[in-house]
């Protein structure tokens, strides 16, 4: 009996693609646990997300208040407090909108972690759209008047439409061209 030998190399590439797909399975095996694993924040973390910590020492969300470093690492005690408040008015009924209302009623409209989205604050978020249009209205205008002027007249853009050189003016610079590149 004689064996074919191109089943060989067909067995070595399936036996590649075979650890190449192992390799990426075993590369993403690590952090699978982190996706398995995630829990969506409860309502007061949430409803804390949208309010600021006013403890002084940070710019984050009372929901995201973590100071780091030092023997204290966590959220700090006005971002529990303010917490607490919440998960107390949550548990009372009250509604989200009632909820961060009290807390800009208590300390201004500095406690919130996103500008409202009516009135004069309303413009924050229809500033980057329309800075946007802008620029981009901004370059076309610039490209299309570079093409308008990088385009070549109409009288020398056909070929048959150069002026005529008279063989005298040709012969001269034959002539100079030979004498500059002479050594």
């Amino acid at each position: 009996m004689i064996r074919k030998t191109k089943s060989k190399p067909k067995m070595k590439r399936i036996a590649l693609v075979f650890v190449a797909a192992s390799m990426c399975f075993a590369g993403v095996l690590p952090l699978l646990p982190a996706f398995g694993d995630s829990q969506e924040p409860d309502h007061a973390h949430r409803l804390g997300m949208k309010v600021r910590c006013m403890c002084g020492g940070c710019n984050d969300s009372a929901g995201g208040c973590y100071h780091v470093g030092g023997a204290f690492s966590g959220p700090c005690d006005t971002a529990k407090g303010m917490l607490k408040t919440i998960d107390a008015r949550i548990a009372k009924g009250d509604s989200d909108d009632l909820i961060v209302q009290s807390f800009v009623q208590e300390f201004g409209q500095a406690v919130l972690t996103e500008p409202p989205h009516n009135g004069f604050a309303g413009l924050a978020w229809w500033i980057p759209g329309l800075a946007f249009a802008a620029g981009l209205g901004l370059v076309i205008a610039v490209i299309s008047r570079w093409r308008k002027r990088l385009s070549p007249g109409p009288a020398l853009a056909a070929a048959g439409n150069a002026p005529p050189v008279s063989h005298e003016l040709l012969e001269r610079a034959r002539a100079q061209a030979a004498r500059d590149t002479e050594d």
